[in-house]
């Protein structure tokens, strides 16, 4: 069986060695249960078209082609797509080539599978979050006609409200390749003192873009607060974005700046160190669909502090696996709780969300086993 896994979005989705791509951990599974990949990634129409193996697989391709867009829509030229593929899996959400797409897929009897995380725009533009909300509803005219594979069991059962009968969950899960083995025997106190941390600190982890959706500017404000109730700690943030300058300024009108270290990048391969050695990792994302990020940090057995919504929800047992949350005063109090949930997040990560079982499922469907 020939399989196509389509990434249409266009921006950091997948950014290489700066991210756990998600279509490429998803191929080295399918890899081990099809016959051959092909992964078409749009990026940017100024960028050059590259081509090349992808490391651990032994017959996926891994196509980078220009793309026309609409934000971080990528708006596909269907002809770059092998007409001879038996199945496509097309990471979809809210992208607006759906009925592209799936009119290219009738014609040329391939079998399509939108993979699908999200429903609706989060955008804070509100004409922008009007023009996406609407274009979705082509989206679900597609689903309803398609096997749909989901992230999580919010998106299935918002789904079947809409009427789409044919899901499948299956979850994002992390690529076992690409992680430190060995986490457990570095020494935290080094590590510490590598990113300029004194062992008697006690670090506050967020990663994520800094956009509104990320709540960057409430995790210095939360922050604040816990300093004040102890001066041992710190905020360590890692990522950038629209509000760079915004969070820069916050950070220095709240006098903050001694205790909060920025990073706006840091290899993929290196990210375990902040894990292994952080107190606490905090996610805010009132509208998480997933979260990667959440993956990690519970497989290196960092405590997380997450906000209630579809991915924390589902990834997290609250109180036995980490933390979940609704309010600012919530995450306080989970912050400073000394609770010992790293055993217990570490094996439901490995035991759940990894992408074997997710490309097993799927392979099952697309009738590849």
């Amino acid at each position: 069986m020939r399989v196509g896994l389509l990434v249409a979005s266009i921006g950091n989705f997948g950014q290489k060695g700066f991210y756990n791509a998600q279509e490429i951990g998803l191929a080295k599974e399918l890899d081990k249960l099809v016959d051959e990949i092909i992964i078409y990634k749009l990026i940017a129409e100024d960028q050059k078209y590259t081509e090349e193996k992808v490391g651990g697989c032994s017959h996926t391709i891994l196509k980078m082609i220009p793309s026309k867009s609409y934000g971080i829509n990528g708006l596909i030229d269907v002809e770059v797509l092998d007409k001879t593929l038996d199945a496509i899996v097309f990471f979809s959400d809210t992208q607006i080539c759906v009925p592209r797409v799936y009119k290219w897929s009738r014609k040329n009897n391939v079998k399509l599978f939108p993979y699908i995380g999200v429903l609706e725009s989060h955008s804070t533009s509100k004409l922008k979050k009007v023009i996406m909300d609407f274009l979705f509803q082509r989206n679900l005219n597609v689903y309803k006609k398609c096997h749909c594979f989901v992230k999580t069991p919010t998106v299935e059962q918002n789904l079947r409200n809409m009427g789409v009968n044919d899901i499948t969950v299956t979850p994002v899960g992390l690529d076992i390749s690409l992680l430190h083995q060995d986490f457990e025997e570095a020494d935290v106190n080094e590590l510490k003192l590598k990113y300029g941390f004194k062992p008697d600190d006690k670090v506050i982890l967020f990663i994520g873009r800094l956009i509104e959706e990320k709540q960057p500017l409430r995790m210095v404000e939360i922050f604040s607060q816990l300093y004040k109730q102890d001066s041992n700690y710190r905020l360590l943030m890692v990522g950038s974005g629209l509000l760079n300058e915004v969070v820069d300024e916050k950070i220095m009108n709240a006098d903050l700046t001694d205790v909060v270290m920025r990073i706006e990048k840091i290899p993929n391969s290196d990210i375990w160190e902040l894990y292994r050695f952080a107190d606490c990792f905090v996610n805010l994302n009132q509208q998480e669909i997933f979260g990667m990020a959440i993956l990690e940090a519970m497989y290196y057995g960092c405590r997380v502090v997450a906000w209630h919504a579809p991915g924390p929800d589902f990834i997290i047992e609250n109180n036995v696996s980490g933390c979940l949350v609704n309010n600012d005063s919530a995450v306080i109090e989970k912050c400073c709780a000394q609770v010992a949930v790293s055993e217990n997040a570490h094996k439901r990560i490995v035991q759940k969300f990894t992408w074997k079982s997710t490309a097993v499922a799927m392979s099952k469907a697309m009738g590849a086993t």
